[in-house]
Parts: structure tokens; C-alpha cells; sequence
């Protein structure tokens, strides 16, 4: 009856210390995710950023006279075009990723779910 009992406790034991580390395991995990959850919380506003950053340059090359010395190697409308460029990519990598189920979960309620050109007022 004794040697049952002493099983019965060192089973209780062992399981019990699965069960420990199985939580840490998911502790583990659960930080895991939540630093994912911060890294892409930061990435939307950071995408957004970029974003509005864009837009003020297009504003402030736009109201360059064309025939300022910054555009001594790269015509105004060249430099114009590439900031276009630049924009229209960041606001598809936004876009695409407002799409990705998991990660449009956590993007802040402050930012809009999708971005289109015609939101800066600089890019026509």
C-alpha cells in the first residue's frame, strides 16, 4: 500500500513539474507574442510616417522654382516622379499588410485601415 501511495506521489510529482514547464512554455510564448504584436504596432505607424514624410517633401520640392540649383543633375520633375514613386510603394506595403489578418489585428485604432494617394494633398 505504501510503495502504491509512494508511486501515486512521485507521479503527481513528475506531472505536476510537466505542468509547470508546459506554463512557462506558454508564458514563453505568449511574450513572444506580444513583442511581435508591439514590432508590427510600431511598423504600421512607422509605414504611416514615411508616409506623411513623403508627402511634405513632394510639397516642398513642388514650390522649388524648376530652375533651382538642386536640380542641377535631376530635372524637378524627376525628383518629383521618384518621391511619387517612393510613396506609392510605401503606401502598397501598408496596404499589403492591413490585409494579413494576424497582423491588422495590431495596427492602433488612430491609423486607417487601408492609405491611397489621394489622402496627401502633395501628390497631385
Amino acid at each position: 500500500m505504501w510503495k502504491a501511495f509512494g508511486i501515486f506521489l512521485i507521479a503527481c510529482i513528475v506531472l505536476s513539474g510537466i505542468g509547470i514547464g508546459f506554463r512557462a512554455c506558454n508564458k514563453a510564448e505568449e511574450a513572444a507574442h506580444l513583442h511581435d504584436a508591439v514590432i508590427v504596432y510600431e511598423e504600421y505607424q512607422e509605414i504611416y510616417n514615411t508616409c506623411v514624410k513623403l508627402n511634405t517633401d513632394l510639397g516642398n520640392m513642388k514650390e522649388l522654382p524648376a530652375d533651382d540649383v538642386m536640380f542641377e543633375q535631376f530635372s524637378k520633375a524627376q525628383r518629383v516622379n521618384t518621391l511619387k514613386t517612393q510613396l506609392n510603394k510605401w503606401i502598397e506595403t501598408y496596404n499589403g499588410k492591413s490585409k494579413m489578418w494576424g497582423r491588422s489585428l495590431w495596427k492602433s485604432g488612430q491609423l486607417p485601415y487601408q492609405l491611397d494617394v489621394n489622402q496627401f494633398s502633395n501628390y497631385n
